[in-house]
């Protein structure tokens, strides 16, 4: 199925669903209560976040900390196919549950199997860490597990029937910090706040032979990767083609040392080879297309040994956060907000009237005509290249935005709604 299907379908069966769900769960609560498990003994959790790569490592400060907090707890991570690969690099993770989506068929199948495993193994505290998927919904309920956790954004997306607490989505708070407060809500004592960084993946992966063959002859591997994509979650987060390679042969004209290696997944690779084929002639023995080319391990090796990223908001781009690498980040739909605490990224953002969109609407109202990315210049991304690759810029450290997530005194997190029945 494609995205809009999966939205339509979402929508449609979803929302009556969860309406009914919600409601006949207020209903029963009236006759029993759950608990806060500040002294359950915990011994399954399971998270749930279906689509969205970059979501997912912004998740693991809260993965993290769920690990060390409840030691001997059983976690697992309830996603879709696409996000596979990535959650197997968790050490941190027990098991993965896969909804598939490819078609209506598995995904009623797949889901099924899903929910009833985790009724059967009764878990005891479910994370839902979907803002706009009713299926993460229903799916959370039908689980019956002992605690639920949920995001809101809205007076009427509260729906605590089907969760025991809901935590305000702050769309002007980093991500990872938002999903924290779930952490926060559970007692977790021991908080992780640093990206997964890869390591034991490093340890055991490296390069490429198609990478190490490019850059061998040089053995700093001085290179820069260059990531044009962006998922069809979000596909208004590109910046245009064009740009690319205008950028790729004014670096390598300023900068005729450097290389430049261009991913991208199996699904990106002729999008990516169409910017390579217009790259100038005399530059292309410098440029190497490896999209669809590189396992996840392989492309984490790749950007660890990279001297600068660029790259549009996507899946990539957080891997380089994780990393701590210097990067270059293009936003326009979604706001570099989110993603502010990081030292060695300069962002590259038009904040215009209209975003960023990605929190209201499913399917943004410019229908691709994504002029936040449009407003992007080639001279000033090249000039923010410059004086990064000099050692001209100043990387400022982000203290933070002033936003206030717990009680100083009792440690209890802000923007929390809970259920009307449940006993303190």
């Amino acid at each position: 199925m494609n995205l809009k299907s999966k939205i339509y379908i979402d929508k449609i069966l979803g929302i009556p669903s969860v309406f009914f769900l919600d409601k006949f769960s207020l209903f029963l609560q009236k006759f029993r209560t759950n608990k806060i498990p500040a002294n359950l003994k915990v011994k399954r959790i399971a998270v749930c976040k279906l689509m969205g790569m970059g979501s997912i490592i912004q998740s693991t400060p809260l993965l993290m900390s769920l690990r060390k907090s409840f030691p001997d707890a059983e976690i697992i991570f309830i996603t879709s196919p696409n996000n596979y690969s990535l959650l197997q690099t968790f050490s941190f993770i027990d098991k993965i549950k896969i909804i598939n989506d490819k078609s209506a068929g598995s995904l009623i199948f797949t889901f099924l199997k899903t929910f009833l495993a985790q009724w059967f193994k009764r878990t005891d505290v479910f994370v839902d860490l979907e803002i706009y998927s009713y299926l993460a919904k229903i799916l959370t309920l039908l689980s019956f597990p002992k605690y639920k956790l949920g995001f809101y954004k809205k007076e009427s997306a509260v729906k605590l029937g089907i969760y025991t607490k809901m935590i305000y989505f702050n769309t002007k708070a980093p991500v990872f910090k938002m999903y924290l407060q779930a952490a926060y809500i559970l007692h977790s004592k021991k908080i992780t706040e640093e990206l997964y960084d890869w390591k034991p993946v490093l340890k055991y992966f490296d390069s490429s032979y198609l990478v190490k063959s490019f850059v061998h002859r040089d053995p700093e591997k001085d290179y820069i990767v260059i990531n044009p994509n962006a998922s069809d979650l979000r596909i208004e987060r590109r910046w245009d083609s064009e740009n690319y390679t205008q950028l790729i042969d004014k670096i390598l004209c300023e900068h005729p040392g450097k290389k430049i290696i261009l991913t991208g997944s199996r699904e990106e690779k002729t999008y990516v080879q169409k910017i390579y084929s217009e790259i100038n002639e005399k530059h292309k023995d410098k440029v190497l297309n490896s999209a669809g080319e590189l396992s996840l391990s392989e492309l984490v090796a790749l950007i660890n040994g990279c001297s600068l990223m660029i790259t549009n908001d996507s899946g990539p781009m957080h891997i380089a956060f994780g990393l701590k690498k210097k990067t270059v980040a293009l936003f326009g739909p979604c706001s570099p907000e989110e993603y502010n605490t990081y030292r060695n990224v300069y962002f590259v953002y038009k904040n215009i009237y209209c975003s960023p969109c990605v929190h209201y609407f499913s399917i943004s109202p410019c229908r691709g005509d994504n002029q936040c990315m449009k407003l992007i210049g080639v001279e000033e991304v090249n000039e923010a290249v410059n004086k990064i690759l000099n050692n001209e810029f100043i990387w400022k450290s982000y203290s933070g935005n002033g936003i206030i997530y717990k009680s100083l005194t009792e440690g209890a997190p802000f923007g929390i709604s809970e259920r009307k029945f449940t006993l303190r």
